[in-house]
């Protein structure tokens, strides 16, 4: 097998395109689906761009250099031959016309390639600065075509239906010793292909001939294809047509462009799912929600007393999960517990290494404070002296009285995180586009902001009591179009008209391009550009709640500036929320494991000090909030 000492080049570039990295690249084969017509080549382009193609691609032939002249009487070829050679009597371009395509593609800002057929093709195209060159299945054989595209010193694509085996390794090893970039494509040559002719799992083969592999196919529909993705390849060719029912012999193969947008958008799904960063499985946010709240714990089966040993008869599984995982119950037994523990509490990393809970002090230039619940306010009151709580509520404890729960404290701040699901399972969302469903989210705020008022009776030195919260316009399956955000935002306005906030400030949240919502992903619309919430201050006179990890994941996606954006937000901030985040969804990862750049963000936010802010971390009140004091011990170290 010839693929000892090979030389590796895993990537490399066609045009602005990086083959062989994360992303798919697309080829709509046109071909010779424009049947000789100028016009319906541009339109195929038109329809292959709107597709969501990164390269169109034509086929370019020298009829004299690639036919021979035939001995004998007229008629003499093969029937088959025949007809291939009358049909391209009727849809070839000519030169001059594949010119004016390659300066049309150059004008839509789409990738142009082009098969050559014969060598005085190549020189016709070595004149049009092609990006790459593809050559066809059927020149897979042809090393001295081979060596003639090499010799424009471009990337080759080459397809290798028809061929066997030793062909292909024939093929890379003459390639390799030419010395430019390519890839080899998986193809079965048949119009259209049968399934169970196609042999996909080659393509796991073809990647221990060669390192940039892909598919060309054609076959009826779509899956194939994708599941080639699936397989490792990173180059994918499909024809495309405006009408499968047009005369020729690759149009019954082709998709039209209804069915290429379909397929280009399934192997997008693919290229999101396919990266793994490894080692190990590892859960998603989304997956740790649901983890916390479908899994189980090790919780105390009776009142436990500081002292006590664990054994199994005093502790038992049971959801949700939010303590130590079931398979840890046995690192607990025979340890004496060093804290009360009652029933149905969880058990917790500190109860296996006995760390014992303290008064903590923290000095920051900004009001700091955590995250709390009704019931387990009193118990941060001993661990801490803040100068604020942000009270997390759920739809359930708007009906309860926060009286039973509160005691008055000296806090300089009161912050009040509203629900964001509410009974029926219905997310908040005051730019519904039912009209009944968002006149539920107003009057849900207002119950917020009643819960409000009453907990502000326990903050009387606050100089402000500020709401929080995630105001809607998310969609579920795909972004709204842009146009629609006018919409949005004029109904998020209308809803606030027709709440009387009183003493309480409604402080929006920015959100991430895909934000968590109990377990599950949507999309989100406004309140999440910066330079547009910058706009929406002004315009509304709004304050934020900036939450520093859905910054980070929206600048990832975009591809905007961090720090920049953050030093747009922070004079339009009233509140933060400090979280760190890994790349585009994982939200509130342990603070200096993510993307933020901490010594930088901290020095522009210790620059506002009327600015208040909480560690948001993933599961930070777990064991008496280990992961707020990780944080705002990680923050002190800052400066």
């Amino acid at each position: 097998m010839e693929n000892e000492s090979r030389m590796s080049m895993t990537t490399f570039k066609i045009g602005d395109f990086v083959v062989g990295g994360p992303r798919t690249f697309v080829i709509a084969e046109i071909g010779n689906n424009h049947n000789g017509s100028l016009a319906l080549a541009k339109k195929l382009v038109d329809a292959s761009i709107e597709a969501g193609a990164d390269c169109v691609k034509f086929q370019l032939r020298n009829r004299e250099a690639l036919y021979r002249t035939a001995p004998g009487e007229e008629g003499s070829e093969d029937l088959g031959v025949e007809y291939i050679q009358d049909l391209l009597n009727k849809v070839e371009l000519t030169n001059d016309e594949h010119r004016q395509l390659r300066e049309y593609c150059r004008e839509k800002n789409v990738t142009y390639m082009c098969t050559p057929w014969d060598e005085p093709s190549v020189d016709v195209l070595a004149g049009f600065d092609v990006p790459a060159l593809k050559l066809a299945s059927a020149d897979l054989v042809n090393p001295y075509l081979i060596r003639k595209a090499a010799s424009l010193g471009k990337p080759l694509v080459l397809s290798t239906g028809m061929s066997f085996e030793p062909e292909i390794e024939a093929a890379a090893k003459l390639v390799r010793s030419l010395g430019v970039p390519f890839a080899m494509l998986h193809c079965n040559s048949t119009y259209p292909a049968p399934e169970s002719d196609i042999h996909l799992g080659y393509i796991k083969r073809l990647q221990e001939i060669h390192d940039v592999i892909g598919y060309s196919g054609h076959e009826r529909g779509t899956a194939v294809t994708i599941a080639a993705v699936a397989l490792g390849a990173k180059i994918v060719e499909r024809h495309i047509t405006l009408d499968r029912n047009m005369e020729g012999p690759d149009h019954a193969a082709s998709l039209e462009p209804a069915e290429f947008k379909a397929l280009v958008d399934g192997i997008r799904q693919v290229d999101q799912a396919l990266p793994w960063n490894g080692p190990g499985r590892q859960a998603s946010q989304g997956e740790l929600l649901n983890r916390e709240n479908l899994s189980k714990s090790v919780i105390a089966a009776r009142p436990i007393k500081p002292g006590d040993t664990f054994t199994e008869d005093n502790l038992r599984v049971a959801s949700p999960g939010q303590g130590l995982a079931p398979y840890r119950l046995p690192e607990l037994l025979g340890k004496a517990a060093h804290r009360d523990i009652r029933i149905g509490d969880f058990l917790y990393e500190g109860d296996l290494t006995g760390e014992k809970t303290v008064k903590r002090t923290y000095r920051f230039a900004g009001y700091w404070g955590v995250p709390v619940r009704y019931h387990d306010f009193r118990k941060y009151t001993e661990m801490i002296d803040p100068d604020l709580y942000e009270f997390h509520l759920s739809y359930r404890d708007l009906s309860l009285a926060p009286e039973n729960y509160l005691e008055t404290v000296d806090c300089r701040r009161l912050v009040v995180h509203a629900p964001e699901l509410f009974e029926n399972s219905e997310l908040l969302d005051l730019t519904a586009d039912d009209l009944d469903y968002r006149q539920r989210s107003i009057d849900n705020l207002k119950r917020v902001v009643d819960a409000t008022e009453r907990i502000r009776r326990y903050f009387p030195h606050a100089d402000s009591a500020l709401i929080v919260a995630n105001v809607g316009g998310f969609s579920m399956d795909e972004p709204f179009p842009l146009s629609h955000r006018v919409a949005l935002y004029e109904r998020f306005v209308e809803s606030c008209s027709k709440i009387d906030f009183g003493s309480t400030e409604l402080t929006p949240q920015n959100m991430a391009p895909f934000p968590w919502h109990f377990g599950g992903q949507r999309h989100q619309n406004i309140f999440m550009m910066p330079d547009e919430l910058v706009q929406k201050a002004q315009q509304l006179k709004l304050r934020y709640c900036t939450d520093l990890s859905h910054l980070q994941m929206t600048c990832s996606h975009f591809g905007i500036d961090f720090q920049d954006a953050l030093a747009k937000l922070l004079p339009y901030t009233a509140h933060l929320h400090v979280a760190d985040a890994l790349g585009v969804n994982g939200e509130g990862v342990v603070i200096g494991t993510g993307d933020v750049d901490w010594p930088e963000t901290w020095e522009k936010i210790s620059a506002y000090p009327g600015t208040s802010f909480i560690p948001e971390v993933w599961q930070g009140h777990k064991d008496h909030g280990a992961g707020f004091w990780h944080a705002l011990d990680f923050l002190t170290q800052l400066g």
